[in-house]
């Protein structure tokens, strides 16, 4: 049931399977998991609508070192290379960065992206600014670079980020996220309609994430079929 990529990017809108995902700047995963979901628009009818979920909202404005929050030297460096070597899988040039940033301005200043126009590539270019160039994702003159360099209006999301004008939002759609059992990121979550919908949780293989839409679409194109 795999689409080849001028069908599916011709769907309408309505008729495509809607996916909201949850994810955080500062999460390995969830950079993991934008590739397997950029793979998943390519091949399926799917809508995909990324939410800010803040995982870390105790870390410092500094940001945090990395050592010592993984456990002991051996398990860190375990964890460290089965994410690049994961990363690498999937085409992406992960470098674990040792200090681990306050992503609420990055989620602040993806909204503002969101509310302009330039949300997908700004929303990218975070992930590989800080995981594969080591940039300060909670430096606010780097998310104005970052900004620049998308075409997104760097002059009017600093002074967004200097107002807080999304703070709020990100910090009520974290809480709504928390309130429904979204615990950790990535979390996608499939509207099937029934039940609240199909949940995976974490950078599953790639396979996982078509079976699971495949399935779907089976079973609402059976559904769509029953009723003419």
């Amino acid at each position: 049931m795999v689409l080849d990529m001028e069908s599916a990017a011709t769907e309408p809108l309505r008729e495509r399977l809607r996916i909201i995902a949850y994810s955080d700047y500062v999460c390995p995963w969830c950079y993991i998991g934008l590739q397997r979901i950029e793979q998943l628009e390519r091949e399926f009818p799917v809508a995909v609508e990324w939410r800010p979920f803040e995982l870390h909202p105790e870390t410092p404005k500094t940001g945090a070192q990395l050592a010592g929050r993984l456990g002991s030297r051996e398990r860190a460096r375990a964890y460290r290379d089965n994410i690049i070597m994961l990363a690498g899988e999937s085409g992406l040039e992960m470098r674990m960065p040792g200090v681990v940033a306050n992503s609420h301005l990055a989620l602040e200043a993806a909204e503002f992206a969101r509310d302009h126009g330039g949300f997908e590539a700004y929303h990218r270019a975070l992930f590989r600014a800080y995981f594969e160039e080591g940039r300060d994702v909670g430096d606010a003159e780097v998310l104005c670079e970052i900004a620049r360099a998308c075409g997104v209006d760097d002059q009017g999301l600093r002074q967004a980020l200097a107002d807080e004008q999304y703070a709020s939002r990100i910090d009520e759609i974290t809480r709504r996220a928390r309130e429904d059992e979204v615990l950790s990121t990535p979390t996608f979550v499939f509207e099937t309609g029934v039940d609240g919908g199909f949940r995976l949780t974490g950078a599953q293989d790639y396979a996982v994430f078509a079976s699971v839409t495949e399935r779907i679409l089976a079973r609402r194109a059976r559904a769509d079929g029953a009723q003419q």
